[in-house]
């Protein structure tokens, strides 16, 4: 489980195909590595499995199978790829942002970024599959690439959100240009209410 507040970015060093998926190597500087084989950490919002660790863990290795790919952003990535990086919830800890599974329901297409009246805030606006459309509302959270956010509005198949400065300065949201495929995890909570409503 996870909360979506990004922790850190790494850099894909290395990907390696395999017979049903791909071993990828990220470089991160985790504060306070306590990393360890077998961990659970969010790589843009997908909950991957530490598999392998350099001696002073600034290096990880994690596998994606082929249904990962086909669900996630990751068979885009390359060598040089930065992505958002978050290591699983501790019991005690703060809930910031909200409950995030790491289980991605599908991406999105950025279609528009914009300054917000000269100021600060971005405005994003990505396209959603139609299918995960059902599961989103206005004031609503959604994790994108990892990232917990707010939903500001929801049009037709065009989610709208606004970041702050903060936001698109720690994690990879400044590198989301028009055309750029983001991870979406959909509220959990959506999901089950829809499944105990009658059909």
């Amino acid at each position: 489980m996870f909360t979506g507040l990004i922790e850190a970015t790494g850099i894909i060093k290395e990907k390696k195909e395999t017979n049903d998926g791909m071993v990828f190597q990220v470089e991160a500087n985790l504060e306070k590595n306590d990393l360890k084989l077998g961990d659970s950490i969010s790589i843009n919002g997908a909950c991957q499995t530490v598999t392998e660790l350099n001696h002073d863990k600034s290096q990880f290795k994690y596998y994606s199978s082929y249904k990962t790919l086909e669900l996630t952003n990751f068979r885009f990535l390359e060598i040089g790829s930065r992505v958002n990086l978050e290591r699983s919830v501790t019991f005690g800890a703060r809930m910031g942002g909200h409950l995030v599974q790491g289980h991605v329901d599908g991406v999105g297409v950025v279609k528009k970024r914009y300054a917000k009246d000269a100021g600060a805030v971005e405005v994003f606006e990505i396209e959603l599959p139609l299918e995960l459309c059902k599961y989103v509302v206005e004031r609503g959270s959604i994790a994108v690439d990892g990232i917990s956010l707010t939903v500001v509005s929801m049009k037709g198949r065009i989610l709208e959100l606004v970041l702050i400065p903060e936001t698109i300065f720690k994690t990879i949201a400044g590198e989301w240009t028009s055309g750029k495929i983001v991870n979406l995890e959909t509220d959990i909570i959506a999901r089950y209410v829809e499944k105990m409503l009658p059909n």
